[in-house]
């Protein structure tokens, strides 16, 4: 367990299945609404059972980023920069870090460009390999920003932005930013929504994505300690990790919990029985489904709403799906 010093929210942005905003995404969660789903299909061959999944509506005119690098991204790409940019608040700090978040990656046009290399490879589109790559959201970030100094991607489970948290933390106590945006991104397709079908085939797939803008200096939301990682291998050191993360993890008189339960409760039963919360219990992913590499990030910034507009400490329980556990604590 770490108790990092505390950084600041600066600024908070998401993309979900409930709209193209964090005041978008808070809504949905506080009124538990009914979020439509569709079915996603293979793009080749047949299928021998249904895959749902929370698309993210179509945007608004207002967050069409224009720039050429934009021109024929991935929609995670896109994504992540409507989120990074909602954080941002329309202005760039002088000295800005980047640390972007991924679990899947571009896996919509790698499947793209992989299916041309099958069918025909000498006319494999060379203008959708850069698309696939696990770096193409940072870079396109950075290039529009015109951020030239500390960039990089982390690819883990859904709470690997708690490392970009201390990650960025490091970054600024180092003195190579004053600033760090932090995000984290999903997009869905067939292939990791089937992925996840095997977990449970009930889960509903989503997409999108979450950004925090951190310092360690300021006013408003704080992020009060990172707690883990607390590393598992099976289904069973999983139970004991998550019970050891909830003992170590300062809670807040009259907090909140801001858990990772799917509403199954074969999945859910462990991080519901080591917390044992006592108050209010909040639960993003039964409105908007399995998030993948933006769950954590989602919940992270429904914490800071609810910090900043309701003057609310959060915990944030981040189970993990496979390797290990954390929390962490936002303090208004």
């Amino acid at each position: 367990m770490n108790t990092d010093a505390p950084l600041f929210i600066r600024g908070i942005g998401a993309v979900s299945a409930a709209g193209w905003s964090a005041s978008d995404l808070v809504a949905a969660v506080k009124e538990k609404r009914d979020l439509p789903w569709i079915v996603s299909e293979r793009s080749i061959g047949s299928r021998d059972w249904e895959c749902r999944v929370r698309p993210v509506p179509a945007p608004p005119p207002e967050k069409h980023v224009k720039h050429p690098r934009l021109r024929r991204v991935s929609n995670v790409s896109r994504f992540a920069m409507a989120a990074g940019l909602e954080a941002l608040g329309g202005a760039k700090p002088e000295s800005l870090g980047l640390i972007v978040c991924l679990m899947n990656g571009c896996v919509a046009f790698t499947n793209r460009f992989y299916n041309e290399v099958i069918d025909e490879p000498a006319l494999a589109s060379p203008i959708l390999f850069p698309e696939t790559v696990f770096n193409a959201p940072a870079s396109h970030i950075a290039a529009y920003l015109g951020i030239s100094g500390q960039v990089t991607t982390l690819i883990g489970e859904p709470n690997i932005i708690a490392e970009a948290m201390r990650m960025a933390s490091d970054w600024m106590k180092s003195g190579l930013v004053e600033q760090c945006l932090v995000i984290a991104a999903e997009e869905a397709d067939w292939l990791s929504t089937e992925a996840v079908g095997y977990y449970d085939k009930r889960l509903i797939v989503t997409e999108g994505a979450g950004a925090l803008l951190l310092s360690l200096d300021g006013t408003g939301p704080r992020v009060e300690q990172i707690a883990g990682p607390m590393a598992y291998h099976s289904n069973r050191e999983r139970v004991t990790a998550l019970a050891q993360l909830a003992s170590a993890t300062t809670q807040p008189e009259g907090g909140v919990l801001i858990d990772g339960a799917m509403g199954l409760p074969r999945l859910d039963n462990a991080e519901r029985e080591a917390w044992s919360w006592a108050g209010e219990t909040i639960s993003p992913h039964r409105v908007l489904g399995e998030g993948m590499g933006c769950a954590s990030a989602l919940q992270l910034v429904l914490a800071a709403k609810l910090a900043s507009d309701d003057q609310r400490s959060s915990v944030v329980s981040m189970p993990g799906t496979n390797t290990a556990a954390y929390a962490c604590v936002i303090q208004p």
